[in-house]
């Protein structure tokens, strides 16, 4: 595993973040223990969660409470979620008493006074930045979150609330988490998702880049797409293959010749797909920290060991492009 730090957080975070396991989702708190537990052998110290996560949030908390380990951790917790079908509170939006409501539950449920980065997980761009600024802000000031920042915002958003901190002295944002990976982003089946990938995101990019902003992206491996479990040449239907989601999101022409590259390219340097994709991925000028949840070890390790990868730029616009 590799670590980098980010300014305002005293502890080195690990690169790839370790997401949320289903187990952990459902309240499964032996199996989830374990998985925590083969992620920690594997090097994660960065750990994504969120106020919408079922009981993800209290199990993540009482793992960090019985291993003694909250003090090496890293917490990346996300509130805030309007619009995403099935996974927002009725009458929910971005709001100064929301958001504080769900970070105070949130710290109670993972037992801490306060997260590393808090996240908003989606946007209403109906709503003006000024007051969501100023509670963030707040927040800060109390000590219940060193870093903020927004998953699903447009950069439009993201500017505006830039451009709001600015102006009034305040903090912006010091994190984005959109879905970023090799495979672009065709279709969002639950609305309000925000994609890095495909070109009318490049100016996004372009300023994520000259910014270093860190980027938390989720869906690194194409929400699976680019696992290997699916092979375009292989025997069986992607049906049978992967769930609905990743299908709707990722499964077009351009999306398989991009697979059949990895494929290629894997064979040639002895590695995997999913290596090879997330070494496209941190090969990318931004500064990206990608997420991922295997529910081995020897997954784990492999998915660190993708880190050591080292891809030319030639490369990395071939898998993109298949041009030379």
């Amino acid at each position: 595993m590799k670590y980098k730090m980010i300014e305002g957080i005293d502890k080195p975070l690990s690169t790839l973040v370790y997401g949320a396991p289903y187990p952990a989702v459902v309240g499964n708190k032996e199996e989830a223990f374990k998985i925590y537990d083969m992620a920690w052998e594997a090097g994660f110290r960065t750990f994504d969660t969120a106020h919408s996560y079922g009981n993800c949030e209290a199990v993540l908390g009482e793992w960090l409470q019985s291993r003694n380990l909250r003090e090496e951790a890293v917490i990346l917790d996300k509130g805030c979620n309007p619009g995403q079908k099935g996974g927002s509170e009725p009458g929910e939006t971005i709001d100064a008493k929301t958001i504080r409501t769900q970070l105070e539950m949130s710290l109670e449920r993972l037992r801490t006074d306060h997260v590393e980065l808090y996240v908003l997980h989606r946007d209403d761009p109906d709503v003006p930045v000024d007051e969501t600024v100023e509670v963030l802000n707040e927040l800060k000031t109390e000590g219940k979150l060193l870093k903020f920042g927004g998953s699903n915002w447009t950069f439009q958003r993201v500017l505006e609330f830039q451009a709001y901190a600015d102006k009034h002295g305040l903090e912006g944002f010091s994190a984005v988490s959109p879905a970023f990976s090799m495979a672009r982003y065709i279709k969002d089946p639950w609305g309000g998702s925000v994609a890095l990938s495909g070109d009318a995101q490049a100016d996004y990019r372009a300023w994520l880049t000259a910014n270093q902003l860190p980027v938390f992206s989720y869906s690194s491996l194409a929400r699976g797409y680019l696992s290997g479990r699916f092979q375009p040449d292989g025997d069986l239907p992607i049906e049978k293959c992967l769930y609905p989601a990743p299908i709707i999101e990722y499964d077009s022409p351009d999306n398989r010749a991009r697979l059949r590259r990895a494929k290629a390219l894997g064979e040639e340097l002895g590695v995997t797909i999913p290596q090879i994709a997330l070494a496209w991925l941190v090969h990318q000028p931004v500064n990206v920290f990608p997420l991922v949840t295997p529910s081995t070890l020897p997954h784990m390790l492999d998915n660190a060991r993708a880190l050591e990868i080292q891809l030319t730029p030639a490369q990395c616009w071939w898998l993109e492009t298949g041009e030379d």
